[in-house]
């Protein structure tokens, strides 16, 4: 454990030297003169500690399926040093030997948060480029330009946490990977967009379950 926290540190600060879009640069600007910058650096302070995460994901993205896949995640998520962000990295045995990195940083001078993710599996271990945004109460969006099978997409990450988490969710994949109805402490949702925001796919859906000795089950 100590190895892959060490590796996942490593990886963290590599990335901050990765280049944003213009998209991106344009955001940060209009937050920057928009008055006082709310501190938002412990928002994922949330995510420190050991998970069991039940998935729900979508087969295939962007062809109007309506199948999906439901399996279940192990994660951990540490803070990176001098609070400059966090880290997570999660496990599943629904893909072989799938392994993906989670780096959040924080500006302080905007407010924003950008969220790099990488995997062995569906990025081939090539670092995506950012999502940006902040939370609202307890309601986080984060948002960026991507390329899907090579067609430019936005992509949008929704965090929603539950300060005083007591119930699960109604959904049939919800019921049958949380069976105990264990209290379940954040939401997370990726959607897609290929028609620049106007409509969205949500492809992805996972919850924060804690559980210090989570096991790999599908």
């Amino acid at each position: 454990m100590k190895i892959c926290t060490r590796a996942a540190l490593i990886f963290a600060l590599t990335v901050l030297g990765v280049c944003t879009s213009g998209t991106v640069a344009a955001h940060d600007s209009s937050t920057a003169q928009s008055g006082a910058v709310r501190d938002g650096s412990h928002d994922f302070d949330f995510d420190y500690g050991k998970w069991r995460m039940p998935n729900h994901h979508l087969k295939k993205r962007l062809a109007g399926s309506d199948q999906w896949d439901d399996f279940i995640a192990c994660d951990e998520g540490v803070p990176l040093p001098g609070g400059i962000g966090d880290t997570d990295y999660l496990t599943t045995s629904f893909w072989k030997d799938f392994v993906g990195v989670t780096v959040r940083t924080y500006d302080p001078k905007t407010g924003l948060w950008r969220i790099y993710w990488v995997d062995n599996t569906f990025s081939g271990g090539v670092i995506q480029p950012p999502v940006v945004g902040k939370f609202d109460g307890n309601v986080g969006i984060f948002e960026g330009p991507d390329t899907f099978n090579g067609i430019p997409i936005l992509v949008r990450f929704t965090w929603t946490v539950h300060p005083n988490p007591s119930q699960q969710g109604t959904a049939k994949w919800q019921q049958t990977l949380n069976p105990q109805g264990l209290p379940v402490v954040a939401n997370w949702e990726q959607a897609f967009s290929k028609d620049n925001g106007k409509t969205w796919e949500t492809n992805w859906y996972a919850e924060l379950i804690h559980d210090d000795s989570c096991t790999l089950t599908t």
